[in-house]
């Protein structure tokens, strides 16, 4: 499987932060030492907060100055962070370099990943979206803008899912509240559409739940905002959330605490919500129930 790039970043984060700090540099004093700017040590410590790639010669040139042997495991696997962590990445290419800022944030937080959990409130995850229900909420939120163009929006959340949901080895849990099933931000028949392809995504490390919306909630706690808790085959890189923030992009949490959290919560959500086969159950009598309304 392809190392996730933005866990390698962080890897390489903590290891340049650990190496300076041990020194006793800071950015500007290891700047003067290696003749990077303190703009790009900071930077580089800082991937969450600026996700452009580490340059190689860089690397080495604080590894360098930070007195690493050059024929050290050290070195070694530092090198090896930035190698990851600088690779092409698919949504660079030409079709989806127009998918969105935010999308690309998901698009980076899911490569690579072993699992992803993921929470909707009121409407579907872009990751399991149909071409024709991504369309239709891309249009709406663009509202009158006649310059809008949501083809590139849509490929870029097609190839998401084939990536991660339908041909990926990743193990993909969505836990969807009641009210994104029964609810119509589309036109009957595409969510129809949409619904008939919830279950035909379910199995092969694919689970759909859905929590009803008199269900008993563990410690009374809803979420704010939908999010994805994602992890790594690596045991070494960390855990991260991407949350969806409708006024901004895809906000990303870092710290053990609230990670850990946020998975706590999805546990509870999936507590509360149906098993498997009630809430497949529950997506296919909604969708018949559009049938007589098309």
């Amino acid at each position: 499987m392809t190392p996730n790039p933005l866990a390698k970043m962080r890897r390489l984060a903590a290891a340049l932060h650990d190496l300076r700090t041990s020194h006793g540099y800071n950015h500007a004093e290891l700047s003067r030492k290696s003749g990077i700017s303190a703009s790009v040590i900071s930077r580089i410590e800082n991937p969450v907060n600026d996700l452009r790639r580490a340059n190689l010669l860089s690397v080495r040139r604080l590894l360098d100055a930070l007195e690493v042997p050059r024929n050290s495991q050290e070195w070694a696997a530092i090198e090896s962070y930035t190698e990851d962590a600088s690779a092409a990445r698919w949504w660079d290419a030409a079709p989806y370099s127009r998918m969105g800022d935010g999308q690309r944030i998901s698009a980076l937080i899911e490569a690579g990943a072993a699992s992803v959990w993921d929470y909707a409130g009121l409407l579907l995850p872009g990751v399991v979206q149909t071409a024709a229900y991504a369309r239709h909420r891309i249009l709406a939120v663009a509202g009158d803008n006649p310059a809008a163009d949501p083809e590139p929006i849509v490929a870029g959340r097609l190839e998401r899912q084939r990536r991660v949901v339908t041909e990926g080895s990743t193990e993909y849990t969505l836990v969807l509240e009641e009210q994104a099933i029964r609810r119509h931000p589309v036109p009957a028949p595409v969510m129809r559409e949409q619904l008939e392809h919830l279950l035909s995504l379910i199995g092969d490390g694919v689970s759909i739940r859905v929590v009803p919306v008199d269900a008993h909630l563990d410690d009374g706690f809803a979420p704010r905002a939908p999010f994805a808790h994602v992890s790594y085959p690596d045991p070494l890189d960390p855990p991260i959330v991407g949350v969806d923030n409708a006024a901004v992009r895809v906000s990303l949490v870092t710290d053990p605490v609230e990670v850990t959290a946020y998975a706590q919560l999805h546990l509870r959500l999936l507590r509360a919500a149906l098993s498997d086969a009630d809430s497949a159950a529950l997506i296919r009598e909604v969708s018949s129930s559009l049938a007589t309304t098309i």
